[in-house]
């Protein structure tokens, strides 16, 4: 080995040491109310009446706005965020393992590497919410929304997927 390859070394140990320094976290990171409807949907819900007897639930029939009263609406886990660990794990440590290589090799930096991880997981849970279908929506919901795609309304939920890198918690 010559003189130069040696200098390398230091850099790919630093390198190295930053990747396995840092984690990925992937979900919805900048705004508390998509937090609390992705925490909802993910993990399922009973809503009761608080300090009134009935929830009111708007609802448009035939072009006219009417009410429904509810004691409670129950809303089914649907474990997008699960799943999608469950599908892209091997993936992801795949993904880590090519990128570490690269390091060893002198190609590219640790951050670069985190962030085509973190912008790929994005993408598989922006997917997973798209595909999910079961537990379909109640009859309430389905002609609230005039269709039956659990966690598609507006699209602001995907929308607000995102991931950041930050130090991992020892």
């Amino acid at each position: 080995m010559s003189e130069d390859e040696y200098n390398y070394i230091d850099k790919i140990e630093r390198e190295i040491d930053v990747f396995n320094s840092m984690q990925i976290e992937v979900g919805v990171l900048h705004d508390d109310f998509l937090q609390m409807i992705a925490v909802v949907n993910n993990d399922g819900a009973v809503i009761r009446a608080k300090n009134v007897p009935y929830l009111v639930i708007p609802l448009m029939k035939d072009g006219i706005r009417t009410y429904v009263k509810k004691k409670s609406v129950s809303i089914p886990a649907r474990k997008f965020m699960e799943r999608t660990v469950t599908r892209h794990e091997g993936r992801w440590q795949t993904l880590a393992v090519q990128q570490i290589t690269k390091l060893m090799n002198g190609d590219g930096s640790a951050m670069m590497a985190l962030h085509m991880i973190g912008h790929i997981a994005v993408e598989q849970m922006k997917s997973e919410i798209v595909r999910f279908k079961v537990p379909h929506n109640a009859p309430l919901t389905v002609a609230n929304k005039g269709f039956d795609d659990p966690l598609i309304d507006t699209g602001a939920l995907r929308d607000a997927i995102d991931y950041r890198i930050i130090p991992k918690l020892i």
